[in-house]
């Protein structure tokens, strides 16, 4: 059998695996994720699923069918890590040229996964992360859409545990609604800016691209997750800019892109990052 038909023919099965499960309210078998991504170093680890964290993790996450079990808790420490190391190693260019940061900004941390993977697998402990959330229980994902500023999913609360959990040291949560929703209210300059599945994923990035500008320092790099219909690629055509491709820890052969820009070309490596 082909690559191609034998890769169409696994997504299928793990779609159709997915949907009985779902429809038999059984939680994940830690099976359906890529096995190369679960196995990597562990950094981000999950605390038992209390009542409190399954009702943070449905509201951010609603397609995962999550139980507090120890499968449970397995299957979404694995995926958050695995899910980590895919975008880690699409930005691993990036990141190598622009070397320790003075300051990153994290746009729609979530339960702040990927702050607790950059922060351990770079060693960059010592490095002030700033978190721009909030919390709520409404979200209005437009993609390409408008942009509105009482459309929040995440919970403040549980975001503080879960770093406290993996002993996460030198950052700033800054509460998004005390901000009127506007990022010009953060300190910056940031030499790394990122928004995985939040900016660029499910709200436009053009809505928000003069004020990530504002923040960027010349050197910094920005990395945001884009949505599978995103074309409009014009509208970054005055800025350095890459579009990488990453894995999915889960489902299993997904693959989805990431925005990487800069102010400067150098920024990103010139011609060699590509």
């Amino acid at each position: 059998m082909p690559d191609s038909q034998q890769s169409r023919w696994s997504r299928y099965l793990n779609h159709a695996e997915t949907k009985l499960r779902k429809r038999l309210r059984i939680g994940h078998s830690l099976k359906e994720l890529e096995p190369e991504l679960a196995e990597k170093e562990l950094f981000f680890k999950a605390p038992p699923l209390t009542p409190d964290l399954l009702k943070a993790i449905k509201l951010i996450s609603p397609q995962f069918l999550l139980r507090s079990n120890e499968v449970s808790r397995r299957f979404w420490e694995l995926n958050q890590n695995g899910l980590s190391w895919g975008e880690f190693m699409a930005l691993e260019p990036y990141l190598r040229q622009l070397g320790t940061p003075s300051a990153v900004l994290d746009i729609g941390p979530g339960l702040g996964r990927s702050t607790i993977f950059l922060k351990k697998a770079n060693n960059w402990q010592d490095v002030p992360f700033h978190l721009y959330e909030s919390t709520g229980d409404s979200t209005k994902y437009t993609k390409a859409g408008p942009r509105f500023d009482d459309s929040f999913c995440g919970n403040l609360s549980a975001l503080e545990s879960l770093l406290i959990f993996n002993e996460i040291e030198n950052y700033q949560i800054f509460d998004a609604a005390d901000l009127d929703s506007k990022l010009a209210g953060l300190p910056g300059p940031y030499d790394f800016i990122y928004s995985f599945f939040a900016v660029g994923f499910h709200w436009s990035i053009y809505h928000f691209l003069d004020e990530i500008l504002e923040l960027m320092s010349d050197r910094a790099i920005g990395a945001f997750t884009l949505h599978d219909r995103f074309t409009d690629y014009d509208g970054l055509s005055h800025l350095p800019h890459r579009v990488v491709e990453f894995r999915r820890s889960w489902p299993r052969d997904r693959v989805s892109k990431m925005l990487i820009l800069a102010k400067t070309e150098a920024a990103l490596g010139g011609e060699g990052c590509k």
